[in-house]
């Protein structure tokens, strides 16, 4: 278990870094602006991501080994066709993404809803090395075309970025289709119809919660756009601050990578519920000094970096990063109730960050801006958390001060770690 887990935050890692350069490359060549525009082609992508995961999403890794996997490929293959359809008519009436590239975003959209299916698959049945090599290929291929495309380019523009996105999903699919291709022989053993109803029960309550949980993450880029007059450059520096969110969830993501594949194959309770309280241990823990160093490194640092257009991240990153932690923890608990099959949970917990955020937000970007933004965030994240908390200490029967375990049970549940890593 401990090598899953240091190989998924070695990917993790390589995937931040790699992410990394090319917001940087956005940000000192298109400007705030650019970035912005970036931001918001990734928000009609994931929109449409989270829509085709009803059926290809997360469904796939509780499905896959327990049924045969080529039984679920063709509902979830014409989901995703009716789904991109379904968008690009959507996106004609309302103006979610950048005006003028919404075939490309249902096009990107579609694309990443194949190979997310495939990589569900992987992680079904705990192909977890094959998962973390698709991952960074994804981010590798994407980080050398926006070079390439930046640096070799007279005038470089948004539409590098956007064929960038093209190669790297398009490498992407193929890839995962060659990992996971021999996990779709074998005999059928459900109906098109009979899978499509078996992936419908287990992925609307897991999916509801993931749409949820997505507007909590991205909304605030939607509405910075809409309800500020420089609202593309405020949208540029506040997807900043969400990288820099995601960077230090990298560690409980990689986490509860292990953890859920684990849970969804486990029958045992008292495991379960012993690997998500490691694992909330080491996520909040280490998330905690991320985010110390993080503050203590000083405005000019990140300007040098990201360029002057910047200037402000730092304040915007010390109003998030109250969220950022919060996050970092609730996603340890959501993860255990989607590999134990209690996905109306995350869903609750997913609604009341996301009222939360909505409620705040109305108030605190027209007068804040930007900052405005990183608090709303931190309120419904925290929110978040509060609910994720209360809800596993009532499923699991436990005290609520049970999550912060003693000194001397932190060191068993190690060992305990290490063993299993052995056998």
């Amino acid at each position: 278990m401990i090598r899953s887990v240091a190989a998924s935050f070695v990917a993790r890692i390589a995937v931040m870094f790699l992410t990394l350069a090319v917001v940087v490359m956005i940000t000192r060549t298109l400007g705030d602006e650019g970035q912005g525009t970036a931001a918001l082609i990734q928000l009609g992508v994931l929109l449409i991501v989270s829509v085709t995961n009803f059926i290809a999403g997360g469904a796939v890794v509780f499905l896959a080994p327990r049924f045969a996997p080529r039984d679920l490929l063709l509902p979830a293959y014409l989901w995703s066709v009716m789904v991109a359809l379904g968008f690009y008519a959507l996106f004609s009436i309302f103006p979610v993404v950048p005006e003028g590239y919404e075939a490309e975003v249902v096009l990107l959209g579609f694309i990443q809803a194949l190979f997310t299916f495939h990589m569900q698959v992987l992680m079904g049945f705990e192909q977890i090395r094959k998962f973390n090599i698709a991952v960074t290929v994804q981010a590798a291929v994407l980080c050398i075309t926006v070079a390439s495309g930046f640096y070799l380019t007279e005038t470089p523009n948004i539409h590098v970025y956007v064929n960038a996105l093209f190669a790297s999903f398009g490498v992407t699919y193929l890839l995962t289709v060659a990992l996971s291709i021999r996990r779709f022989r074998g005999a059928k053993q459900l109906s098109p119809k009979k899978a499509l109803i078996e992936l419908w029960k287990y992925g609307k309550f897991a999916q509801s919660g993931n749409i949820l949980q997505l507007l909590n993450y991205r909304s605030n880029l939607y509405l910075l756009e809409r309800l500020m007059v420089n609202g593309r450059g405020a949208v540029g520096l506040f997807s900043i601050g969400l990288y820099a969110g995601e960077a230090i969830w990298n560690v409980g993501k990689s986490l509860s990578l292990v953890q859920h594949a684990r849970i969804s194959n486990s029958n045992d309770p008292g495991y379960n519920r012993k690997l998500t309280l490691s694992f909330l241990f080491l996520s909040a823990s280490s998330s905690l000094v991320l985010i110390t160093l993080m503050l203590l490194l000083p405005e000019r640092f990140y300007l040098a970096i990201f360029g002057a257009e910047m200037s402000g991240l730092h304040r915007v990153l010390e109003w998030m990063s109250p969220g950022i932690f919060a996050n970092a923890c609730s996603m340890i608990f959501a993860h255990h109730f989607s590999g134990s099959g209690k996905h109306s949970r995350n869903t609750i917990g997913s609604a009341v960050g996301l009222i939360a955020l909505l409620i705040s937000a109305f108030g605190l970007i027209p007068k804040f801006g930007v900052a405005g933004a990183a608090i709303s965030a931190s309120i419904g994240y925290s929110a978040q958390l509060l609910a994720m908390w209360f809800m596993f200490v009532r499923s699991e029967k436990i005290a609520w001060y049970a999550i912060i375990p003693p000194r001397e049970w932190i060191t068993a549940a190690l060992n305990d770690l290490l063993k299993r890593s052995k056998k």
